[in-house]
Parts: C-alpha cells; sequence; structure tokens
C-alpha cells in the first residue's frame, strides 16, 4: 500500500460549545396558493426582544402592500404605533412566546411569531500535530 509523503497534518482541537440565547423571529404567510401552509417571509435569530418587536413593527407599518381590509390596517397600526406592542415585549421578557395575525382577503392570512431560544455554538480551532508553527 503506497502512503502520501507526511505533509504538515492539521488535527482538530476539542470543540468549544456555549449556550447562546436569543429570539426566533418569523414571519409567515398563509394563502390559497399554498394549500394554507405556511409559507416563509421572513425568518431569523435576534438577541434582544427589542429587535423582535421593532422587526414586527416596521413590518406592519408597510402592510398596506398586501391590500388589507381597512379593520386589519387599523388593527395593524394600533398594533404598530399606539401601543398594542408593549403586551409582547412583556411577553418575551417573561420567556414567553408572542405573536400576531393580520386577515387578507379570501381567507388568506399573515403570521407573526416570536419566541425565547437557546441554541449551542461551537468553536473549534486547527493546531498544528507536526509541532511545527
Amino acid at each position: 500500500m503506497r502512503t502520501l509523503p507526511h505533509a504538515h497534518t492539521h488535527s482538530p482541537a476539542p470543540l468549544e460549545m456555549r449556550a447562546e440565547h436569543g429570539y426566533r423571529f418569523e414571519a409567515l404567510r398563509y394563502g390559497s396558493a399554498t394549500g394554507f401552509r405556511p409559507e416563509p417571509i421572513d425568518l431569523r435569530i435576534v438577541a434582544t426582544p427589542q429587535e423582535a418587536i421593532r422587526a414586527i413593527r416596521i413590518q406592519l407599518r408597510a402592510t398596506h402592500l398586501f391590500g388589507l381590509t381597512p379593520r386589519e390596517l387599523a388593527r395593524a397600526l394600533h398594533w404598530a404605533d399606539q401601543g398594542g406592542w408593549t403586551q409582547a415585549l412583556a411577553a418575551l421578557h417573561r420567556g414567553e412566546p408572542c405573536g400576531f395575525v393580520l386577515l387578507l382577503r379570501k381567507g388568506r392570512h399573515l403570521e407573526w411569531n416570536v419566541r425565547p431560544l437557546a441554541y449551542l455554538v461551537g468553536k473549534t480551532e486547527c493546531v498544528r500535530v507536526d509541532g511545527a508553527q
């Protein structure tokens, strides 16, 4: 059996894991075109409850593009601009999930959800086995 010449080899150091805390933010659209299965609009992990609520508020202000009924538009603007979001922020600070749903025409709807999340982040470095620098 032929062996390759000894080259500089690297061996991974032990994997260093640490727990991180954040918030899973998701905006979903449900519609007849998808069989009312959720279609992701925005999925991300954010660092703070304030960042998650800010994202919902910004997206709610832009919902007029989705052709909301006057009632749903008023609900969206009330939640975003007149303090409806404060209960959601308080829920996230208590470690509870929160969300908001807007109904569109023909039974379609938009849904925002935020959940506290704990996840593991791994870090490793390669070190040389042969002792060379």
